[in-house]
Order: C-alpha cells, then sequence, then structure tokens
C-alpha cells in the first residue's frame, strides 16, 4: 500500500470515490469534480498538507483532505477497513475539524464517535422541487433587489453574512479572504444567481445560489439585515432564487440548515414549500485534542 499526497491526475477516481458513496447513503450522486477543484487550483494550494492517496497497485482506494476547518476521508464501499488510517492522518493537522456525515452511515458515525471525535451539531438538506410554477416574490416596500456585482458588493455582503451567521453560534467565522475563495472564486460562482437586496442604497438582504451541475440550485447562503426581518424579505428571496433556478432548467433547489438555527429559519423555508430530504451529523475534532 502508497501513501502519498493527491495529484491533479487523481481527480477522476477521488470523484468516483465520492458519488459511489453519496448513491449508497444519500440516494443520488451529489459530487461532481468542482467540489475538489476549486481548492485543488487555488494559488499556493499545498497538496503535501492537505491531501492524502493511498494506493494499491495503481488503484486509488482511499482519499483524506483537511482543508481549512473542513475534513473529508473516503474509499470505495467494500474497502472501509481503511477509514481508520485516513482519519489518523487527518487527525495530525492542527486546530479544529468538522467532518459530516449523513444519517444513514450509522457505521462512520460510530467510527467517529469512537475516535473521539465530538457529535457537535445537526444539520438538514431541505429540498423544494421546481415542477411547478413558483409564486412571484412579493418585495417588501423600499427594497430593490439586483444581481451581486462583483467589487462594489463584495465586502458589504460579507458583512452582512457573517453578522447574520454569528447569531446562529457554532459557525466557522470566515475571513473575508476565506469567503471570497468559496463564494467568489469559484468555477460556481454566477452573479445572476446572487441576488442582493438593497434599501437606501444600504444591502440590507442576499441570497447566493450556484448550479450544480444540472441536478439543482444551491442556495449556498441566505441572510437579512435585522432592520428588514418580519417583512418578508427572507421568503421573496427563496421565491426568486426558485424562480431563477427553474427558469434555468433545475428540476430542484436545495439549502442546508443548522437544526439548532434560532432565527426561525426552518420555519422560513417550511413556508416556502421546502422539506427536509437528509440529515448530518457535523462530528467536530477539537483543535486540543489531537488525535494519534
Amino acid at each position: 500500500m502508497r501513501t502519498r499526497p493527491a495529484t491533479r491526475d487523481d481527480l477522476r477516481a477521488v470523484v468516483d470515490l465520492f458519488r459511489a458513496y453519496d448513491v449508497a447513503f444519500r440516494g443520488r450522486p451529489d459530487t461532481d469534480e468542482t467540489d475538489f477543484t476549486d481548492d485543488w487550483d487555488a494559488p499556493g494550494f499545498d497538496w503535501e498538507a492537505s491531501t492524502l492517496v493511498l494506493e494499491d497497485q495503481g488503484e486509488v482506494v482511499g482519499y483524506a483532505c483537511a482543508i481549512e476547518e473542513y475534513a473529508d476521508a473516503m474509499t470505495p464501499l467494500h474497502r472501509t477497513e481503511l477509514l481508520p488510517r485516513l482519519f489518523a492522518w487527518v487527525e495530525q493537522h492542527p486546530g479544529q475539524l468538522e467532518h459530516y456525515v449523513p444519517d444513514p452511515d450509522g457505521d462512520r458515525n460510530a467510527l467517529m464517535a469512537a475516535r473521539g471525535w465530538v457529535d457537535a451539531r445537526r444539520f438538514w438538506r431541505m429540498r423544494i422541487e421546481l415542477d411547478q410554477e413558483t409564486p412571484a416574490p412579493a418585495w417588501p416596500d423600499g427594497v430593490e433587489v439586483r444581481d451581486f456585482e462583483r467589487g462594489p458588493d463584495d465586502r458589504a455582503v460579507h458583512q452582512l453574512i457573517t453578522t447574520s451567521f454569528r447569531e446562529i453560534g457554532g459557525q466557522h467565522e470566515r475571513t473575508f479572504e476565506e469567503w471570497s475563495r468559496f463564494l467568489l472564486d469559484t468555477e460556481r460562482f454566477d452573479p445572476s444567481l446572487y441576488l442582493v437586496a438593497l434599501a437606501d442604497g444600504e444591502v440590507v438582504g442576499a441570497a447566493l445560489s450556484q448550479p450544480m451541475g444540472e441536478d439543482y440550485g444551491f442556495v449556498r447562503q441566505l441572510a437579512v439585515a435585522p432592520s428588514q426581518r418580519g417583512r418578508g424579505l427572507g421568503l421573496a428571496l427563496l421565491h426568486e432564487c426558485f424562480r431563477r433556478h427553474r427558469a434555468r432548467g433545475f428540476p430542484a433547489t436545495v439549502l442546508g440548515v443548522d437544526a439548532g438555527n434560532p432565527t426561525g429559519a426552518l420555519r422560513l423555508y417550511e413556508k416556502a414549500g421546502m422539506t427536509i430530504a437528509e440529515q448530518f451529523t457535523r462530528w467536530d475534532r477539537p483543535a486540543q485534542s489531537v488525535g494519534s
């Protein structure tokens, strides 16, 4: 068994590992090349520090990564005995790490607990099928909505998102540079799917969604300023996302929500017609508890 950092040549093999896992435990493929290339192609990406490949007779039989706070590990479905080896490598990295596991994968959830990771939070994937006409957005008086403008909107939208997510708690707070790399410097960035709401020239709402292949539109981030809450702006932004996704031919809109979100987000999404499609546990490896 050979261990080495990943290379760009491993992309197809790594994607195939994750897609097979998606089908087995999530019911459909949910991974594509962009999920990896956004990180791998970033300037200065450290392959040796951030990735590990297990290779058996020329076949990729394991992949692990530790990129910022995000950690993952994958093997073929018939080689899960290699997972402890991959997580042992992951656990050598300093800083807090997060790993998400879908509920149906009881073995992996048990492995994370056995390795001393903390069952930190629950997350839901919510979904709405777009097979019927969606409601027209009802914008509050005094609010205008337009496409995201790269440059002028960058910092204002980041500040709105950061402030809103801080209310939820338990989230990794991204610096402007991290957020830009995640939301703006990605192949998925499309300003016509990034909605910005303004009142008196100030950014008071945002809904940032991305195409996930041709499978669905994914609302990465949704936020409304406290001054505009209770006026229907969040619902209107969702309806506009649905409308634009349907116009693009996406069969569905999907988003993720922290099950402990205290802002009433779940009620909003249910009011918009979304339902819980998947449930995940976020396992945390605290910074002070480096594994062995």
